[in-house]
């Protein structure tokens, strides 16, 4: 299963919408998109995780009845499947005069038009509340938090019973308690404990409801504590507003909800909660090109409580009114039924649901909702191939975009981005930016030799601030492989056709990343090209100098020495399977975590040290590599299999059958191997997986090997030199 070549790119979009986070509306209307695509409309997703839970789900994920992976929806796949740019970010700001949104520890994203779907966070404004109780929003902070307590919980064995209560008694906080007893079991070491001011449980449900609740809270053994008004969280528990005190050695934050923060200072109008307002038509009050659905929307025309069924019920509305807006047409009101079926979950696998004055419970209606909720799930992990992007109906017949110099992108767009870049002084070098003359200048140190080396590809992404940052590591990875420091570089990059505004903020967001690399390793952007075609590519050419006495070689490995691997292999068959919407999100996020990490703490640790030989493993493999090492016909190289590291996921996915597109055209390097006739497909396959930003393989005497393994946590050793004894310059075993 050769990875994809991807969609097409050649569509002109011309605006920008800008969905953050990735909530029930958003993920149900990213389906709509993939079928129907708002003309001229470029869609990006923001979002803190890759990882969206399904509300409904996580009492049974907390009781143990699901798996993680089946209450989730991996919404970097989901927008691979639907040609939808997805970038990995926390929102922290958004500026709706400007149009822009601040992105944690990354570059502005501009927008059009923005759709917020964030969710809301706990209301811990209480004193105390912050730094004493776990809040349930996020989940996914919340789900680390209670495997965290259980894995305590299990380790402790200790005979003193814990006091861990929940505080809120609406649905969520009984049905939370309800699945945390469960999965403790009749059996525990903690007492739960739910508090609520009121004086019952589930206010507003039907009193046959509420009776079932009591029971179940009855027979799970949870003390209840009405008329529970808490002032105040202490490290040891809780105080009500007559003095009264829990002691508690836990407690789980599940009362009213609010906005995430950022939202009260960001001039948009909001509710007193923090929540966006929005009319009829799920638009800001205040703002008509912002809109929001989901609990971070409070529809202010018809209030609704928090519920999961009008964030799905929202998601048509909000994608026909964005399409309809950017059409500049009349919208559509939002009719949204009041009454509907809600289903409470009671812990054992048994639920409580009512619509209106019918009422049932029992275990059925567990399976009954079980039902509902896996087939609310299957719409999104039974994706099948990515959807191709079509080009767009407004684009004019016979548009035509220029080759040669006709390609460049605009000055204004190149001005205004390289001017906001700051520069990295470098003694020698006068780059090309700021004089804009026609070629950098570089006075090379006397005494040393200059290396240069170009390397470059298509985007495998379309979260180009990381893109870039990976393309420089890619390419300085070279340069530390040769022992040489870098010292200036140049960039060529090609933008996929769009509207110049829309090229202005890729080229302004690329270049943030490319630069952010660049000034961590202390490298000067000396300058560059940039022009558009039908795909992003970026090639990066790499200027450094080292000593000659000092220079490092692929070849001159000796026998004895042992072959250290700094990186994890597997980049190759993640974006394999990531273009086919197919890469889980726990392997996506590894492989941008290994390719983010530059070679240079690798490059200073082997400055200290001999290495015999020295390469970085990249488009050839790790077998591809290693053949550069020993090529002479006096030593053989031995692989260890099992010691070889692998990326979380890589070998499940090569196990499945995915493989990159150059695989076959590497298959002619196992011919120079011995050993492999007792090896899986996968492993065969992992040894000529191609890298991007891959590690370096170096060879080194066993006394250094060890020193250096202790400089870098994730090196490995993976084998040794010897002496050659069979025909083939590569023994696996």
């Amino acid at each position: 299963m050769p990875c994809s070549t991807g969609w097409n790119t050649s569509a002109m979009f011309e605006r920008d919408l800008v969905l953050v986070g990735g909530g029930h509306t958003h993920a149900l209307m990213i389906c709509t998109l993939a079928m129907k695509p708002i003309p001229g409309v470029r869609v990006t997703l923001v979002s803190e995780s890759t990882l969206t839970p399904y509300s409904g789900m996580l009492p049974g994920l907390v009781a143990g009845h699901y798996r993680p992976d089946e209450v989730h929806i991996d919404l970097n796949r989901l927008c691979r499947w639907a040609g939808i740019r997805f970038i990995q970010g926390r929102v922290t700001g958004v500026n709706p005069s400007a149009k822009t949104l601040s992105v944690e520890q990354q570059p502005t994203v501009s927008y059009d038009k923005v759709s917020f779907d964030t969710g809301s966070t706990p209301d811990l404004s209480l004193p105390g509340a912050r730094s004493f109780a776990v809040g349930v929003k996020p989940v996914s902070r919340f789900y680390a938090k209670w495997q965290q307590l259980l894995d305590r919980h299990d380790l402790e064995r200790s005979t003193e019973t814990q006091h861990w209560g929940v505080v809120g008694a609406g649905a969520g906080g009984v049905e939370l308690v309800l699945a945390m007893a469960y999965r403790l079991g009749a059996d525990r070491r903690v007492q739960l404990h739910l508090v609520y001011p009121g004086d019952h449980i589930l206010s507003g449900y039907p009193r046959r409801s509420v009776l079932a609740a009591e029971r179940a809270l009855q027979r799970h053994g949870v003390v209840c504590h009405s008329n529970f008004n808490v002032s105040a969280v202490k490290k040891n528990g809780l105080v009500a507003a007559n003095g009264n005190a829990l002691s508690l050695d836990q407690t789980v934050w599940c009362t009213r909800a609010a906005g995430p923060e950022f939202l009260s200072r960001s001039g948009l109008d909001v509710t007193s909660a923090g929540f966006i307002a929005v009319n009829r038509y799920l638009q800001s009050t205040s703002h008509p090109d912002v809109f929001a659905a989901g609990d971070v929307a409070d529809m202010v025309f018809d209030p609704r409580p928090k519920a999961g069924v009008y964030a799905v019920r929202q998601a048509p509305i909000l994608y026909q009114n964005l399409k309809l807006a950017f059409a500049s047409q009349p919208m559509q009101p939002a009719r949204l039924q009041r009454r509907f079926l809600s289903l409470l979950s009671l812990g054992d696998r048994q639920a409580v649901g009512h619509r209106g004055l019918f009422v049932a419970s029992g275990a059925w209606v567990w399976r009954w909702k079980d039902r509902i909720d896996r087939a609310f799930m299957d719409k999104f992990q039974a994706l099948g191939t990515p959807k191709m992007m079509a080009p767009m109906p407004n684009e004019t017949e016979g548009e035509m975009h220029c080759a040669g110099c006709g390609s460049k992108l605009g000055p204004a767009i190149l001005h205004d981005t390289l001017s906001a870049l700051p520069r990295l002084n470098k003694p020698g070098l006068t780059p090309a930016l700021e004089a804009a003359e026609d070629a950098s200048l570089w006075q090379p140190t006397p005494g040393l030799t200059q290396v240069q080396s170009l390397d470059g590809f298509r985007s495998f992404s379309d979260d180009l601030y990381r893109f870039g940052q990976v393309c420089v590591n890619h390419a300085l990875s070279d340069l530390y492989a040769m022992g040489a420091q870098p010292v200036s570089a140049q960039v060529w990059i090609n933008l996929a056709h769009a509207h110049p505004r829309l090229h202005k903020a890729d080229f302004q967001r690329l270049m943030r990343g490319i630069h952010q690399s660049l000034n961590d390793q202390q490298v000067a952007l000396a300058g560059g090209h940039s022009t558009e075609g039908a795909e992003t590519h970026v090639a990066v050419v790499a200027n450094g100098e080292v000593d000659p006495a000092c220079l490092w070689r692929k070849t001159g490995a000796q026998p004895g020495d042992v072959l250290i691997l700094t990186k994890p292999l597997g980049t190759g068959v993640i974006w394999a399977s990531d273009a086919a919407a197919q890469a889980p999100a726990r392997a996506v996020a590894a492989a941008w975590e290994s390719m983010l990490v530059s070679q240079k703490a690798a490059w200073e640790a082997l400055q200290r040290l001999e290495p015999h030989a020295v390469t970085d493993v990249t488009g050839f493999g790790l077998l591809g590599h290693l053949l550069e090492m020993v090529t002479g016909d006096d030593f053989e190289a031995h692989l260890n299999l099992n010691a070889l590291p692998a990326l979380p996921g890589a070998r499940d996915l090569l196990e499945h059958g995915f493989r990159s597109s150059l695989h076959p055209q590497l298959l002619p390097y196992t011919l120079e191997c011995s050993g492999l006739e007792s090896v899986s497909e996968a492993d065969i396959a992992l040894l000529i997986d191609p890298q991007t930003s891959g590690g370096l393989l170096v060879a080194l005497d066993p006394d250094q090997a060890e020193a250096f393994l202790g400089q870098l946590p994730n090196a490995r050793a993976i084998g040794h030199i010897a002496r050659r004894t069979s025909d083939r310059k590569v023994v696996v075993g």
